[in-house]
């Protein structure tokens, strides 16, 4: 499970830029195609926050739909499985716009007292 090395790598993130503060929230965008699997990640997330800047943080996972674009007939669209052939045209020449990502889109810290 790639999850494992994944979280540590975004504590760390959140370790530097949190500086001394506590961080409130993680959220993440992960797209359908990624490979990462979300309640891995959250799981994951769970386990290794203790004793971090993390350690009462929640994390929030929004999926990323698969989008294409044709070449063909210039038409984008979202796709629900990995069938790539473009709805409109039903041409196959085309190329994946959203989906693959993983990153994480923001860290929101706790107010400091």
């Amino acid at each position: 499970m790639h999850e494992y090395s994944i979280v540590q790598s975004m504590l760390d993130l959140c370790e530097k830029h949190a500086k001394d503060r506590k961080v409130d929230k993680v959220a993440v965008k992960i797209g359908r195609m990624s490979g990462i699997e979300p309640h891995f990640l959250k799981e994951s997330f769970d386990v290794f926050k203790e004793e971090t800047a993390c350690e009462s943080a929640t994390m929030e996972i929004d999926i990323i739909d698969i989008t294409i674009v044709c070449k063909d007939c210039g038409k984008e669209a979202v796709i629900d499985s990995f069938n790539f052939f473009c709805p409109h045209c039903k041409g196959g020449n085309t190329e994946v716009l959203t989906g693959q990502e993983m990153h994480i889109d923001y860290i929101e810290l706790k107010e400091e007292k």
